[in-house]
């Protein structure tokens, strides 16, 4: 696959997720003690997303979705969007180490996935009413 396809591939897959998040422009801060239990709550949700999304089940996959999210990529579009993932980057081999950190007052958790033909990050971002306000896959920084 050649970084044009790449490219347009996630780049589809960004403009469907992403919503103007923004992660690659903007500096992270570390996350504080106080936000500690906000950021655990997220990595879960984030988890929990992956897991259902690597079930099949696009439908609890987009349960925590805040309203914007809800509306960009309802459970079907969801499920079609996972689907391309699949099928351009192949079957799902595993996941790395998590990172989190904050970005603009949101919550972000970052899960490298490995797929037979590459590896993906797969970056969530969660709202302080602890929804998940973002989803973005893009390549795994070297």
């Amino acid at each position: 696959m050649t970084v044009k396809t790449q490219r347009a591939v996630l780049g589809s897959t960004a403009a469907a997720a992403a919503l103007a998040l923004g992660l690659s422009i903007v500096t992270a801060t570390p996350v504080r003690a106080a936000d500690a239990t906000q950021g655990e709550q997220c990595q879960a949700l984030s988890q929990q997303m992956l897991d259902a999304l690597l079930h099949g089940d696009s439908k609890s996959a987009s349960k925590a979705f805040d309203n914007d999210m809800r509306s960009a990529l309802p459970p079907d579009k969801l499920a079609r969007l996972w689907k391309q993932v699949q099928q351009n980057f192949g079957d799902f081999k595993s996941r790395g180490n998590v990172q989190t950190m904050q970005v603009n007052g949101m919550d972000v958790v970052i899960t490298p996935m490995q797929f037979s033909k590459t590896m993906l990050d797969a970056q969530v971002a969660c709202n302080p009413q602890r929804q998940i306000a973002g989803f973005f896959l893009r390549p795994t920084a070297a």
